[in-house]
């Protein structure tokens, strides 16, 4: 056991130690001062030192100097401003055909902003000032994109000024499916109306073929396993409106999106799909007066709503 004297001893020997680091830490606070503002004045020079694109010849160094933490990334700012999808933007910044404040960006992640001049092809590109809502009800045999490099018709075709603005279609529908479809050119709220967990509904009219069945239905209400995918679909509302002996009319309320989803759940079961028409997305009701192949903008109450209703199906007990 320690003695009191050893004890007091170690306090001692403690205590001097102590004593000796803060002298020496008192002694040297004025080389720490200096060394670690040396650093931060280097650190500060390394990024005022950077150009703002990423990707930036050498020429072009020092020609517009800001820290890379502002703004957007490249492929992010050309989709908002409606020139083409984020997939295609980084094929054209990869391609060489981006420019910014005149230099040459080949390196995907640089960030932009308002404040740049951003060219493509030799073109000045700029934001959205106002953003624009079209509601289409597609016709029969047109293709659901912003442009087709075979040379058919699309429904941006349908729409006036659709190319000028930018608009994007919001989701897909088939070419021989008709209902309700969506055009904006606010290309950042797309993702957000599309994915499931934000609880957009979307609801069809579908005519199948030959008479269908209540358990076959309650079958694909449950959730069935889709050829050629590992995950079962999401339960959704299939309730039948007219029964015939030949064909059948139902209608489906779904919040997923996947390819040809409703055409394939009813091949799985045995029934092929004759027409499909969509007539509700969201809060957006196809209006009986808006005939095949016509269109209209959308109020600002509409766009409104159709952007506040996220989460709102947590608190619905079914989507019918």
């Amino acid at each position: 056991m320690f003695t009191f004297i050893q004890v007091a001893m170690l306090s001692f020997q403690t205590t001097h130690r102590i004593h000796n680091i803060v002298k020496e830490f008192f002694l040297y606070k004025p080389i720490w001062r200096n060394y670690y503002s040396l650093r931060v004045l280097r650190v500060n020079n390394y990024f005022s030192s950077r150009t703002y694109c990423a990707g930036a010849s050498s020429s072009g160094i020092g020609r517009n100097t800001i820290t890379a933490e502002t703004g957007e990334r490249l492929q992010k700012f050309l989709r908002n401003c409606g020139i083409a999808s984020r997939r295609h933007a980084e094929e054209l910044i990869s391609s060489g055909r981006v420019k910014c404040n005149g230099v040459v960006v080949t390196t995907l992640g640089t960030k932009a902003s308002d404040k740049d001049l951003i060219e493509v092809d030799g073109r000045a590109v700029y934001q959205r000032s106002c953003f624009r809502w079209v509601m289409v009800n597609k016709p029969f045999g047109l293709i659901t994109t912003a442009s087709d490099d075979r040379g058919r018709r699309t429904v941006c075709d349908l729409v006036n000024d659709a190319h000028k603005d930018g608009l994007v279609p919001v989701g897909r529908l088939d070419q021989a499916s008709t209902g309700l479809l969506l055009l904006t050119n606010e290309t950042n709220w797309i993702h957000k109306l599309l994915h499931p967990k934000f609880g957009h509904s979307k609801e069809y009219i579908v005519c199948v073929q030959g008479r269908i069945e209540e358990k076959t239905l309650d079958k694909l209400r449950r959730g069935i396993l889709l050829p050629g995918e590992e995950k079962l679909t999401a339960p959704a509302v299939f309730k039948a409106v007219a029964c015939y002996a030949n064909h059948s009319y139902v209608r489906v309320v779904i919040r997923e999106g996947r390819k040809r989803q409703i055409r394939r759940m009813f091949l799985t079961v045995g029934h092929v799909v004759l027409s499909l028409e969509r007539i509700r997305f969201g809060s957006l009701l196809l209006p009986t007066d808006l005939k095949p192949g016509k269109w209209r903008d959308l109020s600002q109450s509409e766009v409104t709503k159709l952007k506040t209703e996220f989460g709102h199906f947590v608190r619905r007990k079914s989507l019918a």
